[in-house]
């Protein structure tokens, strides 16, 4: 039993030891002390460099204001955007056109995709579609609100989104044709829909 007791009071004395060779910290909090074990010194490297970035950061954004804000990096986005996409639009790629073989190849545009069955072989209009030769338009006579129109459709109205059935170019065509069909008369029209355009 002595012998125990000696064994134990030994490894005792040597976990002792070992905790003092880590160095224990001379303060003590209910009965806990606490082992001097600080961090390695690239983790305390990476800390002290995150402060100083942060410093810096608030200096240039906040403080001396040289870096523009939120506001002011959206207000630049949406103007590179701009940019960027304007010559996607039909204003920019595409206008009305007035040479008689681009209203030709729109004519053929207008007969081939069966514009007729809603809109009449002369756009006069029937009792699905509106008449195209009057002067009122119900989304807009602009060549660009008819090139819309067409290309996307409108489905609420009942017409066809034509994307992808046709490329721009004859949108562009078919476009001008029916804008070229304003006035033109013809017998049995339609009542003319929509707002007067000017």
């Amino acid at each position: 039993m002595m012998t125990s007791n000696n064994n134990d009071s030994e490894l005792y004395d040597d976990v002792q030891g070992d905790k003092n060779d880590m160095g224990i910290e001379e303060h003590e909090y209910d009965g806990i002390k606490e082992l001097d074990n600080p961090p390695p010194g690239w983790i305390m490297a990476i800390f002290y460099l995150t402060i100083g970035i942060s410093i810096l950061y608030g200096a240039y954004y906040y403080w001396l204001k040289v870096g523009p804000n939120q506001d002011e990096e959206y207000a630049r986005a949406v103007e590179k955007a701009q940019v960027k996409y304007a010559s996607a639009t039909p204003e920019g790629v595409f206008s009305l056109l007035t040479d008689e073989a681009s209203l030709n190849a729109g004519r053929e545009v207008y007969a081939a995709m069966n514009c007729a069955a809603c809109h009449g072989n002369a756009g006069e209009g029937n009792a699905i579609g509106p008449n195209l030769t009057d002067n009122a338009w119900i989304h807009g006579c602009s060549f660009d609100e008819v090139f819309y129109i067409i290309k996307n459709g409108f489905p609420t109205k009942g017409m066809t989104a034509f994307k992808g059935q046709i490329n721009d170019e004859k949108i562009s065509q078919v476009s001008s044709y029916i804008i070229s069909l304003k006035g033109s008369n013809p017998a049995n029209a339609k009542a003319p829909q929509g707002q007067p355009c000017e």
